[in-house]
């Protein structure tokens, strides 16, 4: 029962684990300007290392997630289902300069680095919540 138990958390310690992105990692300051852009390949990385910086208001349905799938796995699924497959509202999207954000390139980066960032942060809570009821089931079941 240990081996499985042990099994068990050595298979979703993968979910708890937050990998480096690769995006943030490669960026070269050119100019010490931070604005000064003018290639449309510069709008999109710059909208994705933006997202990944001060996007942070996936907290509401990740949270949501967590707490709906710490009762039920599979009734945790219809919100983790639901909010990943939506973006996030304009009004939660936190864009540091309203100038870039409207320009197209920068806004198709920008909102599609978000969205994955809210999944990721939705089905992690998922995967915890799953993680969670595994263990109460392997303790109550000894």
């Amino acid at each position: 029962m240990k081996n499985a138990l042990s099994i068990i958390l050595i298979a979703l310690l993968p979910l708890l684990s937050v990998a480096q992105a690769h995006i943030d990692s490669m960026a070269i300051v050119q100019k010490s300007q931070p604005y000064t852009i003018d290639k449309p390949e510069d709008l999109n990385i710059k909208g994705q290392i933006d997202a990944a910086r001060h996007y942070k208001r996936y907290k509401g349905a990740a949270t949501g997630t967590l707490l709906t799938s710490l009762l039920s796995p599979v009734i945790g699924l219809i919100p983790a289902i639901l909010c990943s497959a939506t973006y996030p509202k304009i009004d939660n999207l936190g864009y540091p300069n309203e100038e870039l954000f409207k320009q197209a390139t920068y806004y198709k980066a920008y909102t599609r680095r978000e969205k994955k960032i809210k999944q990721r942060k939705v089905w992690s809570n998922w995967g915890i919540g799953l993680g969670v009821n595994l263990v109460v089931v392997l303790i109550l079941a000894n």
